[in-house]
């Protein structure tokens, strides 16, 4: 009924906002550690320029991607978008071209095969997976407006693929084999944002600054997908029944999201609780939340119907 198509809009919408939180958050914090990390660590040394700007740089990386993502956000359709994800994919090789080199430079650590480091508890992962369900839902939704349809399960495959090795590649090759042989430096501040900001040997420099522009370009291709999926849904589920009602409208939508997201950002809010708790709480709404409201309105019309059975049976019988 209209109650589960709200909490389900609402869910989908939240679903996108997160992930376009945690996007932004990825875009400034790689922006910030190309800045300001010295050449030797994978930036380019620009750290006192950098901070001279304002005693809260990352505050400044936020508004920097505000300003370069806001034209992209506003396209009218998702065609030049499609095309840039080009880009981003050749980004994401880099990027796991980095993982691998990282894991040979740093070799495998005696520890992290240790009894105690395999059990620990993996549950936090789980809010993450089921944001990557609701994702790929909007996935599927977009790709039905796709110019040749039927290569729609193809692209599909290959992107799941692309998106499962990457996944995998740094779980994996980052817990048997940590920067530095320092397993400790995976539970820090900086890995809760990215495994890119996380201290590397200096013969790992110029790849890890390659990896750096990777991030950055790959989350300026996909930011605007993720902006594009809340304003169709915002627009056309609410409002409008149009995903371009004209630039006025599209600005001032984009221009609230963005500045939320940057918000997010700026407070420091890390990546990978934005990423699970989103996606525990869309998961909660639609595996629980849901289907019992659905159950309780059937049970509750079941009942009235049988109370209206009850009455009309005692009119008849006297």
């Amino acid at each position: 009924g209209r109650y589960g198509w709200g909490a389900t809009l609402f869910a989908s919408v939240g679903v996108c906002f997160g992930a376009a939180c945690a996007m932004h958050g990825y875009l400034a914090t790689s922006l910030n550690d190309l800045l300001v990390d010295s050449r030797e660590q994978g930036g380019l040394g620009l750290a006192s320029a950098w901070t001279s700007l304002s005693p809260n740089p990352k505050g400044v990386a936020a508004a920097l991607v505000l300003a370069l993502l806001l034209p992209l956000c506003s396209l009218r359709s998702m065609a030049l978008l499609a095309r840039l994800n080009g880009v981003g994919i050749a980004c994401l090789f880099l990027i796991l071209a980095f993982i691998g080199a990282s894991a040979v430079a740093n070799g495998l650590a005696p520890e992290a095969l240790a009894p105690a480091s395999l059990a620990q508890p993996s549950l936090k992962v789980l809010g993450t997976l089921a944001l990557s369900f609701f994702i790929h839902s909007i996935a599927i939704t977009i790709f039905r407006a796709a110019a040749t349809p039927a290569h729609n399960a193809r692209n599909l495959g290959a992107a799941y693929a692309l998106v499962l090795l990457t996944y995998v590649s740094v779980g994996v090759s980052a817990n048997l084999c940590p920067p530095l042989g320092d397993p400790a430096s995976l539970e820090s501040a900086a890995a809760r944002n990215s495994f890119l900001s996380v201290r590397q040997p200096p013969s790992l420099a110029t790849p890890l600054l390659v990896a750096r522009f990777a991030v950055v370009l790959q989350c300026v291709t996909v930011y605007p997908v993720l902006v594009y999926a809340i304003r169709t849904q915002t627009f056309c589920a609410l409002v409008y029944r149009d995903p371009y009602p004209g630039a006025l409208p599209v600005l001032g939508l984009n221009a609230i999201v963005l500045c939320a997201t940057a918000a997010v950002s700026i407070f420091g809010l890390h990546i990978a609780d934005v990423l699970r708790f989103t996606g525990a709480f869309a998961a909660l709404v639609m595996v629980y939340a849901v289907p019992a409201g659905v159950q309780w309105a059937e049970l509750a019309a079941a009942a009235r119907s049988s109370r209206r059975a009850r009455a009309a049976r005692l009119a008849l019988t006297g």
